[in-house]
């Protein structure tokens, strides 16, 4: 098995970026200098986000793609951060939460894991504290209007926008992002580790199954002709992950990431034909939030298309 240490950058032009990283299958980069002007910087530490928004509502997942979570408070997550082989207080959620584990910790792949705090849905002023936006990428999301943003997160259950917290041996197991679209991740606190595939080598992937950090070769032969582009995403690191290409993301330290999720135009097509492919869905969310058709400017029903002739 091949490996490739993910290259970094920094004074870089967007328009070579485009070009070199973002055309074709793409390649994943390091641009250490992409969020040097963000308050968040220096603002975002565990206990700012305690003090803040310790009473928020919170559900921590034992790794992403974990259908076992625990419904908890920003403030009782970010205390169990130092200690994440205790019980995290909090109710058991999730499709499998009958199949929970006996510690809160899990004793598996990953502690819990923060991934459902929607920050910037409940605070929008966190906003501020993450611009200006990464100059190194075009990103055509803020085009969107914000009712139309909502309406996309709702029909995808993604946010293009997200914080991530979590601690030491966190885990975002072997997976691609949602709808073509390109993301990097902005790390704030804490070291993560990260192992990239390109879509190229989808075929010896196993469909996500195998673990890049323990591969079974003998369950997964063709993992051994996969290339592995790797690095650690140190605080001020910005990672950029080209769309479709697969990755494996493990907490070293207690973290706060930023990740987002973007189009622009050399995703824009496929991006849009996904929505596209969405759109039953969409309709539904659309007619049961009435704010949204008003604010829309959308008049229609579901009914007026129906062939009334059939």
């Amino acid at each position: 098995m091949k490996h490739i240490q993910i290259e970094r950058k920094s004074n870089v032009v967007p328009a070579d970026i485009a070009r070199e990283h973002l055309q074709g299958l793409g390649k994943p980069v390091v641009i250490t200098d992409a969020t040097e002007n963000w308050p968040a910087r220096s603002k975002w530490t565990f206990e700012f986000f305690k003090t803040a928004y310790g009473s928020d509502p919170a559900t921590a997942w034992l790794g992403r793609g974990s259908r076992i979570g625990k419904l908890t408070t920003l403030s009782a997550y970010i205390d169990f951060l130092d200690a994440p082989s205790h019980e995290l207080p909090g109710v058991w959620t999730g499709r499998d939460k009958d199949a929970r584990p006996p510690l809160a910790s899990g004793g598996g792949s990953s502690p819990f894991y923060l991934l459902g705090w929607y920050a910037f849905r409940q605070h929008p002023e966190l906003y501020d504290d993450i611009a200006p936006a990464p100059y190194f990428v075009l990103d055509l999301v803020p085009t969107l209007s914000p009712t139309l943003r909502d309406v996309l997160e709702w029909t995808s259950n993604r946010e293009y926008t997200a914080v991530f917290i979590g601690p030491a041996g966190s885990l975002s197991a072997l997976h691609r992002d949602y709808w073509n679209t390109h993301a990097y991740l902005a790390q704030i606190q804490g070291r993560k580790r990260a192992i990239l595939f390109s879509p190229d080598d989808l075929e010896f992937l196993y469909e996500g199954q195998v673990d890049p950090e323990r591969p079974d070769f003998e369950r997964f032969p063709l993992f051994d002709r996969a290339t592995a582009y790797e690095c650690i995403i140190e605080p001020g690191d910005t990672l950029l992950i080209p769309a479709k290409w697969l990755h494996h993301i493990r907490g070293l330290e207690k973290s706060i990431t930023v990740s987002r999720n973007f189009f622009n135009d050399s995703n824009f097509t496929e991006h849009i034909i996904h929505i596209l492919r969405e759109l039953p869905r969409m309709v539904e969310g659309l007619n049961s939030t009435p704010n949204w058709r008003q604010e829309l400017r959308i008049n229609w029903r579901s009914s007026d298309f129906t062939n009334t002739d059939a």
